[in-house]
């Protein structure tokens, strides 16, 4: 008999998961979203988060039930697939998540090498080239330890949004006296802004889906991955919710709609000093993005080739690491193409 060939480790509990969902959707989206939801919903602001997040719930439960029933890798492939018999249509869903993810973390590595061009004067090729295969090694250096190290930069992510709000956190203190500022208004002009506020933080909950993806490397999927979506759902909520609350409640809303870095006003309003530490925490929100998307990229052409629509090359698990290299490879280098060669505005488009 011919040796059964190796498989995905399945190493990720559910805390693990969690952080691996979290890390998908607090990220830039927050920093960057909180003052034009703010502009448009005016004190809003949190209703607005809060709306989002109900829609963002309906993909969420859904989501939470098909990967109850088929937790394996490629996820959306596979849901489209057996609902529509149809392979052809879940491998072009496949490939287009794949695309997804690799245009996004290109647009992150390109936004990687910004921040850090601001602060250390640098060329763009070789810090592109030197984080791609930096996480690309990562990626393949196995799961546990992969997810593991995201999870840390995800703990260290929230840590920045924890430590706005409890900076700013004096002015919880004023809700008593205006909290029929953020009554709901009667129907009418209000509820646009309030409408569009939820269309625009609806981005910032892009992401927990991805979870579905690493199906195969938990134990227990079948039950874990479902618990997992909802968790990150409800933590992702709360967390947006004091974040909105706070910035409105401490900044007028005209100032955080005009600023570009309206958390960092949040902040500094609140008697804090912009530091390395704040630089730090971008860095960091920055590439565990980046890392993620490898990672989750890698597991969609995986299961493609478990599922037969792609070369068997694709699901090749290497026996020590127990990860897909070959899958892991080819996405970094259709991001590394992509980052150098196509411009940060084009990606972002």
């Amino acid at each position: 008999m011919s040796p059964k060939p190796p498989s995905l480790e399945q190493a990720l509990s559910l805390p693990l998961v969690v952080f691996y969902g979290l890390g998908t959707t607090v990220g830039a989206g927050i920093y960057a979203l909180t003052g034009k939801v703010a502009g448009v919903a005016g004190m809003h602001a949190p209703l607005s988060f809060l709306m989002a997040a109900a829609l963002a719930g309906f993909t969420a439960l859904a989501f939470a039930e098909l990967s109850s029933r088929l937790p394996y890798s490629a996820g959306e492939a596979r849901f489209v697939a057996t609902a529509f018999n149809s392979h052809r249509i879940g491998l072009v869903i496949g490939l287009l998540v794949v695309l997804a993810g690799a245009v996004s973390s290109a647009t992150i590595i390109n936004a990687f090498h910004g921040y850090l061009n601001d602060l250390i004067p640098i060329p763009r090729v070789p810090v592109v080239v030197a984080t791609v295969a930096a996480l690309v090694a990562l990626a393949c250096w196995g799961i546990r330890k992969s997810v593991s190290i995201a999870a840390l930069m995800t703990v260290i992510e929230i840590g920045g949004l924890v430590l706005i709000i409890a900076v700013a956190g004096d002015s919880f203190a004023e809700l008593p006296r205006r909290w029929a500022e953020f009554v709901p208004p009667p129907p009418g002009e209000a509820w646009h802004g309030i409408l569009f506020g939820s269309v625009l933080a609806f981005y910032a909950f892009i992401g927990f889906e991805d979870i579905v993806n690493i199906a195969e490397e938990v134990p227990g999927a079948s039950r874990v991955l479902p618990t997992a979506i909802v968790l990150t759902l409800v933590l992702t909520t709360l967390l947006y919710f004091l974040v909105a609350l706070v910035s409105v409640l401490s900044v007028p809303v005209e100032r955080l709609a005009v600023s570009g870095a309206p958390l960092v006003l949040v902040y500094t309003s609140g008697g804090g000093e912009v530091s390395a530490i704040i630089n730090v925490i971008a860095f960091i929100a920055v590439i565990n993005g980046a890392l993620i998307q490898i990672i989750m990229g890698a597991r969609v052409l995986y299961g493609l080739a478990r599922m037969n629509d792609l070369p068997a090359i694709f699901g090749h698990v290497h026996p020590r690491t127990r990860t897909p290299v070959v899958a892991t490879g080819t996405i970094g280098a259709v991001v590394l193409v992509l980052a150098l060669f196509v411009p940060l505005i084009r990606l972002a488009e």
